[in-house]
């Protein structure tokens, strides 16, 4: 009988996604061979690669035998095209034959590097839209590809969204190359290993997976390795869509994988045990997997005192709650309960609501509504105007809406706290389902006032203790399971010399971090003298 409320247990049960159609991922193995026939060859790649109007072929000869170079003019190095043409025709060939030319050819005649052999034309066709160049020569059932794309790419910057008062001011950017030379001079362990993939079966972006591979727990990275490989789409267009098709949930509104652009963050997480996604041509690297408490750290916390980042994280939560609760609490209370509230309060309210002509649960939606449209027109206009636009059309708006007596003036206070506490959490995710979440518990407070509340709130406990992020509940350590992780790094920020084992919760292979703390030696000037040392006196029995 439970079987038909549960037809996820049921044994004639299929998933409608198993009937889905799905991309037809070609196979290399059936990609055409080149045959040595260089016109055969070369009329292949121009009917595929090379109807574009940046396609290139330089002819030139080669012992004898006629060869082309081609490449795409906007990606290639032009520098390294007229250097590897001039080697070519300039150098003396001794007598050599078919088989040993393309080895004598890259030991001693081309002088650029990355150079490797191909046969697969589906391979080079993909390694011209790489910025590569390829050497075709009659006769050779072989490729010859060399060099790298010579694309100009912005300087490395400050982080855009996460700033930081103190601490390395260093982000990501679009070339998934740099970003991984930043995090090897950034974290400078040979245990730092980096797994390239390839997805799109079209666009073919590369996939960097970077984790300690003697921390990190090889269940998590072969987990991250297979989900990523899993994926079968024509293009990736950056690092959300990759997210949104690896995590466990895709129904959620919270953030499963955490995103973040600055490379100390990446540099901290890794060191725990987590896995970085890099993809290329996206400056937001993904560290996996994501908990709760993630969203309320950061690596400055570690920049300052423990009482102080103890304080800054309790700062945080308190923001959370009153962007949470406030909006909905004073519906419910102004609503459906104005007589739990204090006399001299309640007395306020309605002093301030006089001549009003809507009820609370209006007025929030109201101003919710007018505040998103303000923070999306402050984020989508040009930086010079957008600041002074959102500071002066909420005061415009506010005082106006208050002085024509449509809005009450403790409610633009409420609204105004709640907008500023929504973006004291440092993660640009976590606040944007914050502000959902704020809507649902409105919604809620409108309907049934308190009760509606309270039915919110465990709806969402429940939702989030059923999440999991690579196999990791979404609560930990909150759930019960790792105090310690709980007490010395959660709520609390114990002080560094505590902190000498990583997060349990994560299950690495190595848990120490850092040796026994031992108390700083005294400089031999500051110790305090001490005064001649006198026989004790020996009592007499």
């Amino acid at each position: 009988m439970l079987n038909l409320f549960n037809p996820l247990k049921r044994r004639n049960y299929k998933h409608r996604s198993m009937e889905r159609p799905k991309p037809k991922v070609p196979d290399y193995r059936d990609a055409p061979k080149i045959t040595g026939d260089l016109r055969h060859t070369l009329k292949y790649i121009r009917e595929t690669a090379g109807t574009s109007d940046d396609f290139v072929v330089r002819r030139t000869v080669v012992k004898e035998q006629e060869a082309v170079i081609v490449y795409y003019q906007t990606l290639a190095d032009q520098t390294q095209v007229e250097t590897l043409m001039q080697s070519l025709q300039d150098h003396h060939y001794p007598r050599l034959s078919v088989r040993e030319l393309p080895f004598y050819l890259m030991r001693r005649v081309v002088p650029i590097g990355n150079a490797i052999f191909m046969n697969n034309l589906w391979e080079i066709r993909e390694a011209l839209s790489r910025g590569v160049l390829v050497l075709l020569i009659d006769g050779l059932n072989v490729a010859l590809t060399m060099g790298e794309r010579k694309l100009p790419h912005r300087a490395v910057e400050p982080p855009l969204l996460e700033s930081s008062t103190r601490g390395p001011q260093v982000a990501f950017i679009e070339n998934v190359d740099v970003n991984i030379g930043i995090m090897r001079w950034a974290l400078t362990s040979d245990a730092l290993t980096v797994k390239e993939l390839q997805v799109g079966y079209r666009s073919r972006n590369r996939v960097a997976v970077l984790y300690e591979h003697d921390v990190a727990n090889p269940n998590l990275v072969d987990t991250v390795i297979k989900r990523i490989q899993a994926v079968h789409v024509d293009k990736l267009t950056g690092s959300a869509t990759l997210e949104q098709r690896i995590v466990d949930n895709h129904w959620t509104v919270f953030p499963l994988v955490r995103a973040t652009q600055r490379v100390d963050n990446c540099v901290k997480e890794v060191g725990q045990g987590k896995v970085l996604i890099l993809v290329d041509g996206d400056p937001a690297g993904l560290l996996v997997p994501g908990t709760v408490i993630d969203f309320f750290q950061t690596m400055e916390d570690d920049q300052h005192s423990w009482v102080e980042a103890t304080i800054i994280r309790w700062l945080r939560m308190i923001a959370f709650t009153l962007s949470f609760y406030l909006p909905a609490l004073y519906i419910a209370f102004v609503d459906f309960n104005p007589e739990l509230m204090p006399q001299t309060l309640a007395l306020a309210i309605a002093k301030s609501r006089e001549g009003v002509p809507f009820n609370a649960a209006t007025e929030v939606v109201i101003m919710q509504i007018v505040m998103e449209i303000i923070r999306e027109a402050a984020l989508r206009m040009p930086k010079v105007m957008g600041q002074t636009i959102g500071i002066v059309g909420g005061l415009v708006l506010g005082q106006a809406a208050v002085e024509a007596g449509l809005f009450s003036n403790i409610l633009i206070v409420i609204i105004a706290l709640t907008a500023v506490s929504v973006f004291v959490l440092p993660s640009y995710e976590f606040s944007t389902t914050l502000r959902l979440l704020m809507w649902t518990n409105i919604i809620g407070a409108s309907v049934f006032g308190f009760y509606g509340v309270m039915l919110v709130v465990t709806l969402i406990l429940f939702h989030v203790a059923s999440l999991k992020s690579f196999g990791i509940s979404y609560l930990d350590p909150l759930s019960g399971e790792h105090w310690r992780d709980f007490f010395l790094d959660g709520i609390f920020r114990a002080p560094i010399p505590m902190l000498d084992k990583r997060a349990a919760h994560y299950h690495n292979q190595e848990d120490t971090r850092a040796a026994d703390y031992t108390d700083p030696v005294q400089h031999p000037m500051l110790e305090v003298p001490r005064g001649p040392k006198f026989p004790r006196k020996r009592s007499k029995t």
